[in-house]
């Protein structure tokens, strides 16, 4: 767009107030280590769910005492991810997965109901890959049956049977918000830029493992349904890698980082975009949630731009 500079290979490392409590520029430290500060009407973060904390927090300074946007004490707190439980079994009949998208479809009607007042929701993922995840397959597929000593047509041929069968269920659970799974400051370890490192304590509460537990009893039964064989479920609790909640959105500035249209309680030319600020996980992809949170701060960006 004209008027628009992109520094690439440069980190944000602090923002900085302005003496009208607005956020006035931004220090940042390039690649070959010679750093700068950038100023303008508005500064929008985008950094995702740990980074963007990791800065407001990194920017404690007179103003803004407990770090830039956090005079609620939000700032870090309420993370979420979508804890899933994956099983794996061997199908009656050939499905040949591993051709195609990663997950050809899902059940996506298991996500609300009365039964949210005791547990978690969630949604099952079909997988397509086989059992990649969860053993390595097909590579260790391959593996297993040579060390059982077939070789030539034979092992090829046992291949294609196997792995023609391999199916994976996932399913993603709704994690309930808490104040105590939270991203805060390494107080001895730096990176490269000066930054404290992020330091992330998590745990699920009672809520979600009763969400996975009926995970695990839906594969059960679809598995059951469908004829499979050889049912196994992972031991541990799996993660989504969806980052959510860790600058929450609100309508009380005391309980709250941002407001609807993703502009910062404390600092009203600053905005902070992601799955950060959702304030509770539901239980889909965040993606396209991004995308309309985002568009729909666009007005209001535009509006304090002018």
């Amino acid at each position: 767009m004209p008027g628009a500079k992109v520094y690439d290979q440069t980190t944000a490392t602090r923002l900085n107030l302005g003496s009208d409590n607005q956020i006035a520029s931004v220090d940042f430290r390039r690649a070959d280590g010679s750093t700068g500060t950038a100023a303008g009407k508005v500064v929008v973060v985008a950094a995702h769910g740990i980074e963007t904390p990791r800065l407001l927090l990194n920017s404690k300074q007179e103003g803004a005492s407990n770090g830039v946007a956090n005079s609620s004490d939000q700032v870090g707190r309420n993370l979420m991810d979508h804890p899933t439980r994956l099983s794996w079994a061997e199908a009656a009949e050939p499905v040949w997965p591993y051709r195609g998208p990663l997950s050809t479809s899902g059940i996506e009607n298991l996500r609300d109901g009365d039964f949210r007042a005791q547990r978690g929701a969630f949604r099952i993922e079909i997988g397509n890959d086989g059992h990649s995840w969860p053993t390595g397959a097909p590579t260790t597929t391959a593996a297993d049956l040579a060390m059982q000593g077939l070789r030539g047509d034979a092992l090829n041929e046992k291949i294609k049977d196997v792995t023609s069968r391999q199916i994976r269920l996932a399913s993603l659970v709704e994690q309930s918000p808490d104040a105590n799974n939270r991203v805060t400051l390494d107080p001895d370890k730096t990176d490269a830029n000066g930054v404290p490192l992020p330091r992330i304590h998590y745990d699920l509460d009672e809520y979600t493992r009763a969400g996975l537990d009926a995970a695990e009893a839906a594969h059960e039964e679809v598995f059951a349904a469908i004829g499979a064989t050889n049912v196994k479920h992972a031991v541990d609790t799996q993660g989504a890698g969806h980052i959510i909640g860790t600058v929450r959105m609100g309508d009380d500035p005391s309980q709250a980082v941002v407001n609807a249209d993703q502009r910062s309680f404390d600092h009203s030319n600053l905005f902070i975009l992601g799955s950060g600020t959702f304030p509770t996980s539901a239980t889909a992809n965040p993606t396209l949630t991004i995308a309309a949170l985002s568009l729909k701060s666009v007005d209001a960006i535009a509006e304090t731009v002018r």
